[in-house]
């Protein structure tokens, strides 16, 4: 069945990642109520759910110039969605009046660009170039979590704060994408291989959320 093949591309790990990716969103509509800063990952997995949709729907059948253009719009909203999401994950666990407006102010560039980006570069190179903008805008965030995480004082333990699974996730998981993005042209017949690992990289940080879980709900932070 076109189906099972689906699944068995890139060495099964487009099957990994829709397993993994359904059970993160049934944990993650499970203890809905109980994070109130990961309310927003159940829209990001249907969204990720919705995406492997349409990966198999232009997998099985020779979609229209303008199915196409309408997969490439989605792929470019995703990329746009999950800047987003990962921007107010880790909003949520910075104090600093003047670092959360950094934050915010950051996310706000980023959507500016990503529009502009994706009607000057569109359609040939505006993927890449969007996310690789991603990637790099996800640094100002990422590293504002940590400054606060080692300026500020607090006893609990590591392996109990979702906050550090969560932005260790997000990353880790920017930081091989904008490697492998840059790197993609020259990688030759170890192409797919690169891409392969990019998804499991994907899987780690829907796992690393999926831990997140696990811990007790750290208090919001109000500015």
């Amino acid at each position: 069945m076109k189906f099972f093949e689906f699944l068995a591309l890139y060495d099964y790990s487009e099957g990994l990642i829709l397993f993994i990716v359904l059970v993160a969103f049934i944990i993650s509509l499970r203890h809905y109520s109980r994070h109130r800063a990961l309310r927003i990952l159940p829209y990001y997995f249907a969204f990720w759910l919705l995406m492997e949709a349409a990966e198999f729907y232009r997998y099985n059948s020779s979609p229209s110039h303008r199915v196409t253009l309408a997969l490439y719009a989605m792929a470019v909203s995703f990329t746009i969605f999950e800047f987003c999401v990962f921007s107010l994950l880790i909003l949520h666990y910075v104090a600093g009046a003047a670092r959360r407006l950094a934050v915010k102010l950051n996310t706000a560039i980023f959507f500016i660009a990503e529009i502009i980006l994706y009607f000057r570069a569109f359609p040939r190179n505006a993927l890449v170039s969007i996310n690789l903008l991603e990637a790099a805008a996800l640094v100002p965030p990422c590293a504002i979590y940590f400054y606060e995480f080692f300026t500020n004082m607090n006893t609990k333990a590591l392996k109990d704060r979702p906050s550090f699974w969560v932005v260790t996730g997000i990353i880790c998981q920017g930081a091989y994408n904008a490697s492998l993005l840059l790197s993609m042209e020259y990688m030759g017949r170890f192409g797919d291989g690169a891409y392969t690992l990019g998804i499991l990289f994907y899987c780690i940080l829907i796992v690393l959320f999926m831990r997140a879980y696990k811990c007790s709900p750290e208090e919001r932070v109000v500015a």
